[in-house]
């Protein structure tokens, strides 16, 4: 029974392509960018990766972020993400991706989605996988700032399927109230 399940093909409908950055990679790309990183080996942070709650696995996905500096490393790291999928059987995936995560640290929004873009079109043409990629805000960060990501990816609107906002837990005075969003959402579209 296993292995007929193993051989079935999959779809992947929600996966943040960031979190799924290898002990392996996050040191190769450490070294190629010249990033210190706190641990001595890829087994050290390994271990690390038993999270005990949300906070622990985001101080280790933040620091796996920050490796991510060009268009080759976002490449590397989906590329590395579809290789597994080919392996696990998964014919169609569709990827989330948090580009404030990376323009916060100064990287390019089109450093981070052309990475990603040209990963997913040789997987399609070498591996036979299809793919959609969906557009993230933080949580953490304002509503402004969303907005000027929204606008940055409107050049590459052709490359992204959906936006997901997550609204916060509170919608206080100084945000707007989740009534006017599809309002400011028409004067980027």
């Amino acid at each position: 029974m296993n292995s007929f399940i193993q051989d079935l093909p999959k779809v992947e409908l929600h996966l943040h392509i960031e979190g799924t950055l290898e002990p392996e990679l996050l040191f190769d790309l450490a070294k190629r960018n010249q990033i210190q990183i706190p641990f001595s080996s890829p087994e050290e942070l390994r271990e690390a990766y038993q999270f005990s709650d949300l906070q622990s696995f985001l101080d280790i996905y933040y620091q796996g972020a920050n490796v991510l500096q060009t268009e080759q490393d976002f490449y590397d790291l989906t590329w590395a993400y579809l290789l597994r999928c080919q392996q696990d059987k998964v014919i169609h995936t569709e990827i989330f991706f948090d580009p404030q995560t990376h323009t916060e640290r100064g990287i390019a929004f089109e450093t981070v989605i052309n990475g990603i873009h040209s990963a997913l079109l040789d997987a399609k043409q070498q591996l036979g996988i299809t793919s959609e990629l969906i557009m993230c805000f933080l949580r953490h960060l304002s509503e402004e700032d969303a907005f000027k990501t929204l606008e940055q990816a409107l050049p590459f609107k052709d490359k992204i399927i959906a936006v997901a906002w997550i609204l916060p837990k509170l919608v206080t005075r100084q945000r707007s109230s989740p009534e006017c969003l599809p309002k400011q959402s028409k004067k980027v579209s």
